[in-house]
């Protein structure tokens, strides 16, 4: 298997070159030239019957605001190239494939990200598309891999804002329209509100709070998506929810916001912020004396260097998290348990586990799809296959048969997390609540981010 990557040059621009990546594997870059001249309507599906190698390509932020979310990537890539699947080539239909594994690096920009899946689909000729983490990378490939007719995997990305991105009329609450070429999993802005409503309660009964929660949600597509469906949940629990007014990503005075919140007496905090937005947001919080008994975030403080970088501001802050190390999962690869894969990124790397290690589960669909048909490059069949993957993985069940919320999602339910002082590293993720994740083990009471 060989592995390649693609990197911005200074510029904005592509360049030709080649440099060692963190997971020790090489790197080439690929061109934007004559990308519009090679767009053509008999690239949709297209099926050519070559027996050359599969090739997939990952679309991810490895730099930039979002660099957070990617940092296992490299670390899972390394992994994935051990197993046999991967190492040896995908037996297809009787005949063995070498596999290729493009990483193209969104550098956290929207339209990077869909200006690397054309350049993956229509330059690179990739037979499959990843894309992972948030709706500034994951929205943008999406439409160019269902526009462009090419089966694309998606982790990381609230279903919603996945859903209403393909499908502005759609109602996430009877989600019927199907992505020909796109499936996903990860949870849902529903499944956050239920996973800290039970943290929220648990503060509520040891300090007797008032039960107004604060919620910071933006004007992008993942705050769009729960200023829809956080207030029903919220209020249908006992709760009032003050939202502030949708305020712009890159926001860098949040006075108004913060004074909104303290004439409401808000004991609890929510939001779905860009992760330096939030930074803003809550230092400027602590210096103006808002200072709620719990804080539940979500997209931010999802990963220790995002925590490390607040310092003891982050202490007791509680979040959301879709893979830990006490999961019963394993590699559908070599068998290997979440435990395992914990140590030895944090062998490897010198760094406290990431919950994306759970991206090694996009490999496993692949070859999940990839070893059901017949014809590998025939586009058409593989996006019926990612569609009908129903396995064990890594990340834990993955139908997209089932139905879902939506056709083609599969939900990996989050665990209530904090962040609290630690022995081994400076701040540790330490589960609190496993109301929505039973089999994630508690690691250590909840308590309040403020007394």
């Amino acid at each position: 298997m060989s592995d390649q990557t693609a990197h911005a040059d200074g510029t904005g621009g592509i360049s030709r070159r080649n440099v060692l990546r963190a997971a020790g594997a090489g790197a080439a870059f690929a061109g934007f030239g004559g990308l519009l001249a090679a767009c053509s309507g008999g690239i949709k599906g297209a099926s050519t019957g070559s027996t050359k190698g599969i090739t997939i390509g990952w679309i991810h932020p490895l730099t930039g605001s979002l660099a957070g979310f990617g940092a296992a990537d490299n670390w899972v890539i390394s992994k994935i190239k051990q197993t046999s699947p991967y190492k040896n080539g995908f037996k297809v239909g009787g005949k063995t494939y070498p596999v290729t594994i493009k990483s193209y690096d969104s550098q956290s920009s929207v339209s990077r990200a869909g200006d690397l899946a054309r350049t993956a689909i229509l330059t690179d000729n990739v037979d499959m598309l990843f894309a992972s983490s948030t709706p500034e990378t994951v929205n943008a490939v999406s439409s160019q891999a269902e526009s462009l007719g090419t089966p694309l995997v998606c982790s990381n990305i609230p279903w919603e804002s996945w859903y209403l991105n393909l499908f502005p009329k759609g109602n996430p609450q009877h989600a019927t329209e199907k992505a020909k070429y796109v499936v996903m999993y990860f949870l849902g802005a529903e499944h956050l509100a239920e996973c800290f409503i039970p943290m929220w309660n648990r503060i509520h009964s040891q300090l007797s709070t008032d039960k107004v929660v604060a919620a910071a949600f933006p004007n992008d597509p993942d705050g769009n998506a729960f200023r829809a469906v956080f207030p029903p949940i919220v209020q249908g629990a006992g709760y009032t929810l003050d939202m502030s007014s949708a305020y712009p990503d890159g926001t860098t005075n949040y006075t108004s916001m913060i004074s909104q919140f303290k004439s409401v007496n808000a004991d609890f905090f929510t939001n779905v912020p860009l992760p330096p937005d939030f930074a803003t947001m809550w230092h400027q919080s602590i210096q103006q004396g808002f200072r709620p008994k719990l804080a539940t975030v979500a997209k931010v403080l999802l990963f220790p260097t995002d925590a490390y970088a607040l310092g003891s501001e982050a202490y007791n802050i509680a979040t959301d998290t879709w893979w830990v190390p006490t999961l019963p999962w394993t590699s559908s690869f070599t068998g290997e348990v979440c435990q395992k894969m914990a140590n030895e990124f944090e062998a490897a790397t010198g760094g406290q586990w990431n919950a994306n290690i759970s991206n090694y589960s996009l490999f496993e669909v692949a070859h999940a799809a990839f070893a059901s048909v017949s014809d590998p490059h025939d586009k058409n069949e593989v996006a019926n296959a990612i569609h009908n993957v129903n396995i064990h993985a890594l990340a834990g069940p993955l139908n997209f048969a089932s139905g879902g919320p939506a056709p083609g999602v599969a939900i990996t339910p989050p665990a209530g997390v904090q962040w609290q002082k630690g022995t081994k590293y400076p701040l540790e993720m330490q589960i609190v609540d496993n109301t929505l994740l039973p089999d994630a083990k508690i690691t250590a009471d909840l308590v309040p981010t403020n007394t």
